[in-house]
């Protein structure tokens, strides 16, 4: 990678029910990648594509608050928790521009997600705003043909830390070192009885115990 003098703004998406370590490294591995780079996790309020999430805004924000404490380089951004409307990424990311104006703005997106990204609203314009960059998962397939393979042809870069060099307009892609857990999961082993430790922050665990989170 290069170093770039671009500020890099990187912005990491989720319902974070519950936030875990799957999401803290993926935020750890672009710090990693991108110099100087800033991270916000956004947690979403009403997620378009998603069932309404069983924790409440106040109690995922609690937790990442927990799981960030004394954390360089990451922070939390709740503007979406903010909006009573479906947490639309084109609309956040026209509000997110404004602000840090000409600067690198990458926006993370699973393989499963960017295979789909034609059923996203207004998609075409994503690239108007920002970068993306698809963070490649175990036992998910990079799409290879349809309109969302073609329109990252049209716009990839060979080497995703190049990203940092575009205010916006281009598709990378990042292989992450596996680390298979995901929120669903954690939710359904509590449900289950079982315990999740060691898939997330133990100050997590405590506090979803506390609460009672995902029982039902």
């Amino acid at each position: 990678m290069s170093n770039s003098e671009k500020a890099v703004h990187i912005i990491l998406g989720g319902t974070f029910n519950p936030v875990h370590f799957g999401h803290l490294r993926m935020a750890q591995e672009m710090l990693n990648q991108f110099f100087e780079a800033k991270v916000s996790l956004m947690p979403s309020a009403f997620p378009p594509h998603r069932d309404k999430p069983s924790a409440t805004p106040e109690q995922r924000i609690e937790m990442l608050q927990l799981a960030l404490k004394n954390s360089e380089g990451i922070e939390i951004d709740a503007r979406e928790l903010e909006r009573d409307e479906p947490s639309y990424s084109v609309v956040t990311l026209k509000n997110i521009r404004k602000e840090v104006g000409e600067s690198s703005l990458i926006f993370l997106m699973g393989t499963d997600a960017f295979a789909k990204l034609n059923q996203w609203y207004q998609w075409r314009n994503l690239l108007e705003l920002t970068n993306i960059l698809v963070i490649e998962r175990p036992n998910n397939d990079f799409p290879v043909d349809g309109e969302v393979a073609d329109y990252y042809a049209q716009h990839q870069v060979e080497d995703a830390t190049e990203l940092a060099q575009y205010s916006h307009g281009k598709i990378g892609r990042f292989t992450m070192p596996l680390l298979d857990i995901s929120s669903t999961k954690i939710r359904q082993q509590i449900k289950c009885g079982k315990s999740p430790r060691f898939l997330l922050p133990n100050a997590i665990l405590d506090y979803i115990e506390t609460h009672q989170l995902y029982r039902d």
